[in-house]
């Protein structure tokens, strides 16, 4: 072989591996004093790496970004950084989705700490939830005693107990109506778990500030649960649970989202069109609370978390647009505080929006000058690679060429 000939592999080799550094480069978790979110929440990309590659660190934030699989489109499994700059695919969450999700990801909740995130599977041959670690990327798998369906519902706010919603049949959260099930409460350090004696008709839960009860919405009502000694008490209310967040801080106040019927089929997280925010005494004691707070509520109108015990957090629908914005809510009927925007929806919707909710008193507001997505997936970077390395050796193979007419 003429040594001309040994130079076009060798270049494309060179190029290739260049591409495949390049591409694999990504800025790690740093400490972070102060939690905070982005002024205006980036758009959807294909670049954006996988936490299982790249550990971004806690987060602030889990989403769903997109809907339906379209023509290089797929819905994504996004977490935000803590320092409100650093996005990250749940790579996990993606993976166990089904045939059932239509293309997105499993049932997934975030911790309140933000350093996990626990996911489910609406079809699996044997029930168990795997949490996901940010801060290393590492799995862990905790099996349940019961449940062909897994939906993660709450965390404890020690991050030590989570309560799923297990059915005994495959689950599809687009068949037009709410998932119902049992409540399975998951010891994370004794790897134990048990299933709650309620009838079944479970679809929502929220720990108390101490984790020493839960509420579970079931059809008619609210049952507390007094996880020490296995008391109930059933609390009427005139909508549902404004999700894992729903308790206040203080344990005085459990958020309930009024509804209005949708014409939408509503599918896992929305029982209908969410029109404000009303507060009920979780003691049933009688105690007052705060007026009902009419909001325009981006669905299903949760709330996120906390700032104190007299303001919390939800997503607001901007009337008129498609955006969206985390808002901080004053429970006086005040004006709404905007935080992060969200906006292009209509290309790439944002859906199942948790916040760490342990962080909501101390978020603050940034305008990072860059964003941060860790290294490009490793398809796309096996792609550009290959196709840069034959582009690199078919010019060094033609100038190779060109030389050797030449002499």
């Amino acid at each position: 072989m003429h040594p001309a000939a040994a130079v076009p592999p060798v270049v494309g080799a060179v190029v290739a591996g260049i591409v495949v550094v390049l591409t694999g480069l990504g800025g790690s978790p740093a400490a972070v004093a102060t939690p905070a979110v982005p002024k205006a929440m980036a758009g959807y990309s294909h670049l954006t790496g996988t936490v299982s590659s790249s550990a971004p660190g806690p987060a602030v934030a889990l989403w769903q970004h997109g809907y339906g699989v379209e023509f290089l489109d797929f819905p994504q499994a996004v977490v935000l950084g803590a320092a409100g700059d650093s996005y990250r695919r749940v790579d996990v969450a993606e993976e166990r989705a089904g045939a059932e999700t239509q293309g997105d990801p499993a049932p997934m909740l975030l911790s309140p700490d933000g350093t996990r995130v626990a996911v489910g599977d609406h079809d699996v041959e044997r029930p168990d939830v795997v949490v996901v670690d940010l801060t290393t990327g590492e799995t862990s798998r905790y099996g349940l005693p019961a449940g062909r369906s897994v939906v993660p519902l709450a965390w404890s706010s020690d991050g030590e107990a989570l309560a799923s919603l297990v059915s005994d049949e495959a689950t599809n959260p687009y068949s037009g109506g709410r998932i119902t099930g049992s409540i399975a409460l998951l010891d994370l350090p004794d790897d134990s778990a048990e299933v709650l004696e309620l009838d079944g008709s479970a679809t929502a839960a929220a720990f108390s500030p101490d984790g020493s009860q839960l509420a579970v919405e079931q059809s008619g009502g609210i049952t507390v649960v007094d996880l020490q000694d296995g008391n109930r008490r059933s609390l009427e209310v005139d909508g549902v649970l404004a999700g894992p967040a729903a308790w206040s801080p203080d344990g005085r106040l459990l958020a309930v989202t009024s509804v209005e019927p949708s014409i939408a089929p509503a599918g896992l997280d929305a029982p209908g069109t969410p029109t404000g925010l009303t507060f009920i005494d979780p003691s049933g004691e009688g105690r007052a609370v705060p007026d009902p707070v009419p909001l325009p509520l981006a669905g299903p109108g949760r709330v996120l978390g906390w700032a104190d015990s007299g303001e919390v957090l939800a997503v607001l629908v901007v009337d008129g647009t498609d955006a969206q914005v985390l808002s901080g809510v004053p429970l006086d009927g005040t004006r709404p505080r905007p935080l992060m925007r969200m906006s292009d929806l209509g290309s790439y919707g944002v859906g199942r929006f948790q916040l760490a909710s342990s962080v909501a008193g101390s978020l603050e507001v940034v305008d990072p000058d860059g964003v941060d997505r860790g290294p490009w997936p490793w398809a796309l970077r096996g792609v550009l690679a290959v196709a840069a390395g034959l582009l690199a050796w078919y010019i060094a193979g033609h100038f190779a060429r060109g030389r050797v007419r030449t002499r």
